[in-house]
């Protein structure tokens, strides 16, 4: 007896399983043809092309009644499950493409964590439930060289705009301001706006000036008021200039963000003209993935 040869899977598209499905639930080709909206021969055709491509009878049909043969029984128990996980696999595959599904890597300076972009990626995820991000704490030039490497997918520093990136982009994130934080018991701390330059007399608790950083773009604010900060501490991090500025060891500035948070023996004062400190996006400007160009479109929709 000659041996069947096995079907071919590539000839059998998922049209033709629908069909089947349907007339298998309905078990009446009229009333399958209603449901998938065509008319009755063109469906009796599409289920014996079928058969003939699986080289097996599905249905037992006569003049009265129809049924399922044991291979259709067979076919109509796994059809479901096979049309469900394609199903799956495409949608999936349409959110990944629109930025509706993936990862996110974000590398990101710390003090933006105060700042916009968590509410921003609250709101992103709010909107998109399959996104997931994860943070990376890098200096602005660690983020450049990652984005150039592709470590990152986006990176978040302060006042990017005003710098030169080749081959990336930039969007707003967030707006900011700079305030000067000054001990409870500083003369000046009474919330009223201050001149940036009725601070000069005073010792400065500083971040480090690396290159594009935070702790930089505060020292040459001072220096366009025509004075250079008289620095008594530099630290590292955001939170132990807080901690020697209430114990009285200087001033400092950072943006308004961080006065969001009721930290001991300060006081956050505005400043006459406040300077920026708005954050950004950084991204490849040719290559930003779905889910980073679906970021970034919701950023200028709501910033």
């Amino acid at each position: 007896m000659k041996k069947q040869p096995l079907p071919d899977p590539s000839r059998i598209n998922f049209r033709l399983l629908h069909y089947f499905r349907v007339v298998a639930e309905e078990m009446n080709f009229t009333l399958a043809a209603q449901r998938l909206n065509i008319s009755q021969p063109p469906l009796s055709k599409h289920i014996k092309e079928l058969e003939n491509q699986l080289g097996v009878e599905l249905f037992k049909r006569t003049t009265r009644s129809m049924s399922l043969t044991l291979a259709g029984r067979t076919l109509f128990n796994s059809v479901e499950m096979l049309l469900d996980q394609a199903g799956n696999a495409l949608h999936q595959v349409q959110q990944l493409g629109r930025g509706e599904a993936g990862h996110m890597v974000i590398g990101m300076v710390g003090t933006s964590v105060w700042g916009g972009l968590i509410p921003a990626l609250r709101r992103f995820t709010g909107q998109t439930e399959n996104v997931t991000w994860t943070l990376n704490e890098q200096t602005p030039s660690q983020q450049i060289i990652s984005l150039q490497k592709r470590h990152i997918d986006i990176g978040i520093w302060r006042e990017a705009k005003q710098q030169v990136l080749p081959g990336l982009a930039c969007q707003l994130l967030a707006r900011e301001s700079i305030s000067v934080v000054l001990p409870a018991n500083h003369p000046l701390a009474t919330g009223t706006e201050i001149a940036l330059g009725a601070l000069q007399r005073d010792k400065f608790i500083v971040l480090p000036p690396h290159e594009a950083s935070l702790g930089l773009y505060l020292h040459n604010l001072c220096l366009q008021q025509g004075f250079a900060p008289d620095i008594a501490h530099q630290v590292n991090e955001p939170q132990t200039l807080m901690a020697l500025v209430a114990e009285g060891f200087g001033i400092t500035l950072l943006p308004d963000s961080y006065g969001r948070i009721p930290w001991p023996g300060v006081r956050f004062c505005p400043l006459q003209a406040a300077p920026s400190a708005d954050l950004y996006a950084i991204y490849h400007a040719e290559s930003a993935t779905p889910v980073v160009r679906a970021f970034l479109k919701m950023l200028r929709t709501t910033v």
